[in-house]
């Protein structure tokens, strides 16, 4: 024959009965009311206060997740079916409730180009224009209009803004901050890959960097192999006690990109925007070349393994002269 339950454990037994009955209430009662972020928070709540409650956690969900489905707009639905349809409820949810709305005025600098930029844009109504400067003029390079995705190149990847965007008309956007998917791993597992993949796939980064390389190419890149150590520099531009090394991929007059291992992204990120003091190092036999540059940086790609590729421009250029001597010798 099974213990009584004591007279002390009952009452806490009753209370969290109590206690679950009262928050289930609640959600249904500010489901009703529209408040779907209040309701969120109540079923966070009752999974700690009773995660055995299994009807009330299950059947909350279900009226939350309903709720949201018929509170998203359906023009916003409609512009991004070609998005929306590739994914399941709870994801379509998840990524609509994670977006903000904004409007903005007819000639408004949405990103600049060099400039940081944290969010993905769905443009809804309105047109969007996409400029490079060249010789003190702006190149228009692209429209951009409803159905179409702004600040995807640096949403998938870590990296300044590679070129300006200016609202032609007034332009209605949705937006999602980088910092919101933060928990979509646990939360919906897969979503934040579909959006990167979306954003690939229908993103105008592709003409956007074809442009830029043809602007490149007006300075000659040099693939040698080589040394450079980094030392990160202060905002006053002094030097640091923060110094890594790698190995040189390519330099021109105008930049330079090298190979480094880290072990954390976030690490990785942190360089971006930052002024380096770089010293170059090429040898060839029993000759050794040095020189130094400063430069900020504008881009770190991601490879496997923990490896990265650092994207730097010169503050002040190289003398081509002084560039080929130096990358003759270390080849």
């Amino acid at each position: 024959m099974s213990p009584l339950p004591s007279a002390t454990n009952r009452p806490a037994e009753e209370d969290k009965a109590q206690i679950t009955k009262k928050l289930f209430v609640e959600i249904q009662t500010v489901v009703k009311e529209g408040n779907i972020a209040r309701a969120d928070e109540l079923r966070e709540k009752l999974l700690v206060v009773n995660p055995m409650a299994l009807r009330e956690i299950i059947k909350s969900a279900d009226l939350i997740e309903e709720a949201k489905s018929a509170a998203r707009d359906k023009g916003h639905l409609a512009i991004w079916d070609k998005l929306y349809s590739t994914l399941s409820e709870e994801e379509k949810n998840c990524l609509y409730f994670s977006l903000k709305k904004v409007v903005v005025p007819p000639g408004k600098v949405i990103l600049a180009q060099g400039g940081f930029n944290t969010r993905l844009f769905f443009i809804d109504n309105g047109q969007v224009t996409i400029h490079l400067p060249k010789e003190n003029k702006h190149i228009l390079i692209a429209k951009l209009g409803p159905g179409d995705i702004l600040g995807e190149y640096t949403f998938t990847t870590i990296s300044l803004c590679s070129a300006t965007a200016v609202s032609h008309t007034e332009v209605r956007m949705m937006y999602l901050e980088s910092a919101a998917t933060d928990g979509w791993e646990q939360k919906q597992p897969g979503l934040y890959d579909k959006l990167v993949d979306f954003s690939i796939r229908y993103g105008k980064v592709d003409e956007i960097i074809q442009r830029k390389k043809l602007e490149r190419r007006a300075s000659i890149r040099y693939t040698v192999e080589g040394k450079v150590v980094a030392t990160l520099l202060t905002k006053e531009g002094k030097k640091t006690e923060t110094c890594f090394g790698g190995g040189l991929s390519d330099i021109s007059v105008v930049g330079t990109c090298f190979l480094i291992k880290c072990s954390k992204r976030t690490t990785a990120r942190a360089l971006l925007a930052r002024h380096l003091y770089l010293s170059f190092s090429f040898e060839r036999g029993d000759e050794k070349t040095t020189f130094s540059a400063v430069g900020k940086v504008v881009g770190v790609s991601f490879h496997l393994y923990n490896d990265y590729t650092v994207h730097v421009h010169f503050i002040k250029h190289l003398q081509e002269e002084q560039l080929q001597n130096a990358c003759f010798q270390g080849i």
